[in-house]
């Protein structure tokens, strides 16, 4: 009997559930102003579960056991956010806007997650934030995020270099798509994408060759805007949204930029018009345009009769930009399509260059005429096709279709003479078919290809016409097993590049990637990746000066060099791991990362000599620097905390940290070329009410790890002001801002730049401006 009785108590123990019962997960979706959002669509994507908010922004899951879920909402004009949340049953309020950047969905990503989700490091700068501190080009506009560096080239042009990555291994994307111009033919070279038309720039650091090809290994920029319109403007504002701006620079800069845009729609159409008009003087700087570096050098050499005039001033560094954009949709609930129109039209000089060329000319006459600057004329015209179907077929969740071609045109105008004309014929077309949750896993598949006709005419060319066609094929998959996220990715490119007589180079490259993040708490994350990333070696390291002997280089004179190519170039294999650790909760924000990254057989410009066939009078000789290739390792950490210390409703006090430092150097203990410094900043925030203040100092070391023929860049101190102030009305808004720049009037010179010891960053200078929205 006794026995009877354990038996049935013991089965009813193990009868009862070993998990907690299933609770609905429940949540309100509210605006930046925390009002609540109407008929935002709220997704559990693993789950292939979807609700709909009602008209106090309440949303309900029914029955989910307890445990982290990743929520997307998608909420229109309101905004796209990706959060993970710890369902045990509690209400969850979640926030759409632009205000917090770590839970905006990364639109360079085909499975749309935020930063905080990506196993992948990945910033996004938008909203206010990018409005004041757009500079006058994407380099600029990016040179302070941690891990970030500027390449600069004057005002006219600047490359971003991320961990020490540049030119052909960092993609910029305009709306997903290549920029397609000729920037990585030469760091002189503007990349064609408007940071005044950008509505958010995303980073992906570390290798994005998984999404974007070989040209992605050291990471990926793509710059967002609004050209074809995705959504049809809400009927209670008209039918009708956009927004103007005016900004205006001190004489440092003389920066005069003026921008606009307007998107109309009713019913399924939407249409889209923006313009801007933008110009620079040639900025003033706190002492000589060279470095001290170069002028003793020179002044051992006998060639420093010039220095003097270029002091206070860089020379042939201003600007002038203009251009716009039409484009129209049709936007359904199954999806969009849409077309744009673009044109940019750029016209800049080539600081640092005049000295050079006055010393070469044969008599008086021509002496006068080289004194004329080096300009660069830039013309370039886009048509953009994009596309969403969504649910196209069962079981898919989105066929996702982006396609540009781009007549792009620059020319290098000495004094009233063409010195060399750059062209590119190309179009590209990416297609990405995501899927639903299949058994728990979600995933992509990917097509991408791109053909370029690229050619270079003129007495200075030395890169000959080429046609390049590349396919890729990639495909990605996640899943999330408990508090583990992790993601699987591989990818095929082929290339194939006809150089007409100096014959064809067909080759394939195979990436691979891995990574996980484990949710250790509600606050804490540890992402682990690694990449296997190949990258094929582009028309210029494999065709410089094809065809020429030593006697008829043609001289690079934008970078000051002779460039030699080598087509017998291989492909290089980086092996990159990436370790961090991310903390966040609703006052403190911060992230640390760890890189490792070798790469085999890395492309590079070995310094071979001095070369006299370019300069017949051998007054100046320039370096002959031969692409080359040698094993190389990249090793670097980041750091990043924002804290709000004190909040009592009305006013706030931020403070925040960084720090950056890259290691680059070959096997054989030689540092690589043009590494960026290491850098730690501080700032320091305020806001009451609808003003902001935020004050920022970023101390740069000096840079003494240098490679052959290199000088050492001296450190500096940044210190940077900005101040705000909204105003709200009953349709529009208005955001007034006022930007000081290198306060303390340092002589800042970029150690990754080619032209770091002729032409210094600008020094200390105002911006003023406004922008309304509506």
């Amino acid at each position: 009997m006794k026995l009877s009785k354990i038996s049935l108590l013991m089965a009813a123990i193990f009868a009862q559930p070993l998990v907690a019962e299933p609770k609905n997960l429940t949540g309100k979706v509210l605006d930046e102003q925390d009002n609540p959002v109407v008929d935002a669509e709220v997704h559990i994507r693993r789950l292939n579960k979807t609700v709909t908010t009602d008209a106090q922004g309440l949303f309900r899951f029914e029955q989910l056991e307890e445990g982290r879920y990743v929520i997307d909402v998608e909420a229109g004009s309101k905004g796209h956010i990706n959060q993970s949340i710890n369902h045990n049953g509690e209400q969850k309020m979640l926030r759409v806007g632009d205000d917090n950047t770590e839970i905006i969905v990364v639109t360079g990503n085909p499975l749309e997650h935020s930063s905080l989700e990506m196993t992948s490091p990945a910033v996004i700068i938008s909203g206010d934030n990018l409005i004041k501190n757009r500079g006058a080009n994407i380099g600029e506009t990016l040179a302070e995020i941690p891990g970030v560096n500027l390449s600069s080239f004057g005002s006219g042009a600047g490359r971003p270099v991320i961990r020490g990555q540049q030119g052909n291994r960092v993609t910029v994307l305009s709306n997903n798509s290549s920029t397609q111009d000729a920037s990585n033919a030469s760091p002189d070279h503007w990349i064609a994408a408007e940071p005044l038309l950008a509505e958010r720039v995303e980073i992906l650091k570390g290798p994005a060759t998984l999404l974007y090809g070989g040209g992605a290994v050291g990471g990926a920029i793509n710059v967002v805007d609004k050209k074809i319109p995705t959504r049809v403007p809400n009927a209670d504002t008209g039918g009708i949204e956009g927004g103007f701006e005016l900004r205006l620079g001190d004489s440092p800069t003389g920066e005069r930029a003026a921008v606009g845009g307007l998107t109309a729609g009713k019913d399924e159409w939407a249409f889209r018009f923006e313009a801007f008009d933008a110009e620079t003087d040639s900025i003033e700087i706190p002492d000589f345009a060279e470095s001290e570096a170069l002028r003793l050098a020179e002044e051992a050499e006998g060639e420093a009769e010039h220095s003097e005039e270029a002091e206070g001033i860089l020379d042939n560094s201003d600007t002038d930009t203009h251009g716009g954009s039409v484009g129209f949709s049709y936007i359904t609930d199954a999806g969009y399509w849409g077309i744009a129109f673009s044109q940019y039209d750029r016209n800049y000089g080539l600081p640092g260059h005049a000295e050079h060329h006055e010393e070469h000319e044969e008599d008086e006459d021509e002496e006068e005429h080289g004194e004329e600057a080096i300009r660069l004329d830039l013309r370039q015209k886009r048509i953009d096709l994009k596309g969403q179907w969504n649910d196209p077929f069962e079981h898919f969740q989105s066929l996702k279709m982006n396609y540009a071609y781009t007549d792009y045109e620059h020319r290098e105008i000495e004094g009233d003479e063409i010195g060399t004309t750059f062209t590119n014929d190309a179009d590209e077309l990416r297609l990405e078919l995501v899927h639903k949750a299949w058994a728990g896993w979600q995933g992509a598949f990917g097509l991408q290809y791109n053909n370029s006709d690229f050619a270079a005419l003129g007495d200075e060319a030395f890169i000959p016409a080429t046609e390049t066609n590349k396919w890729g094929l990639f495909w990605l998959e996640e899943v999330d097993v408990g508090d583990w996220h992790t993601e699987l990715g591989i990818r095929w490119d082929r290339q194939e590049i006809d150089a007409g007589i100096f014959g064809n180079k067909d080759d394939n490259a195979y990436s691979f990637a891995a990574g996980t993040l484990w949710h250790i708490n509600e606050h804490w994350s540890l992402p682990i990746n690694f990449a296997r990333a190949q990258r094929l070696p582009s028309v210029e390291e494999l065709y410089s000066n094809a065809g020429n002997d030593e006697d008829s280089y043609v001289a690079h004179l934008a970078t000051l060099t002779v460039d030699v190519g080598d087509d017998e170039l291989d492909k290089e294999t980086a092996n990159n791991w990436d370790i961090g650790l991310r903390f966040h909760t609703e006052e403190i924000h911060a992230s640390l990362a760890v890189f490792h990254n070798r790469v085999d057989d890395f492309i590079y410009q070995q310094l071979v000599e001095e070369d006299h066939s370019a300069d017949p009078d051998h007054e100046h000789e320039l370096p002959i620097l031969q692409f080359s290739q040698k094993d190389a390792v990249f090793e670097g950490v980041e750091l990043e905390v924002d804290w709000v210390f004190a909040d009592d409703g009305k006013s706030l006090w931020k403070a925040g940290v960084f720090g950056d430092y890259t290691h680059a150097e070959f096997d054989d203990g030689n540092y690589i070329p043009r590494q960026p410094a290491k850098r730690f900043g501080a700032s320091l925030g305020y806001q009451l009410g609808d003003f902001s203040a935020d004050l920022k100092a970023i101390d740069a070391a000096k840079q003494d790890k240098v490679s052959d023929g290199e000088f050492a860049t001296d450190g500096y101190t940044l210190v940077n002001l900005n101040l705000g102030y909204n105003l709200y009305f009953e349709q529009s808004e208005m955001l007034l801002f006022l930007r000081g720049q290198n306060l303390l009037d340092e002589e800042i010179r970029d150690h990754a730049s080619y032209l770091k010891d002729r032409a210094p960053r600008a020094g200390r200078s105002l911006l003023a401006g406004m922008r309304i929205t509506f």
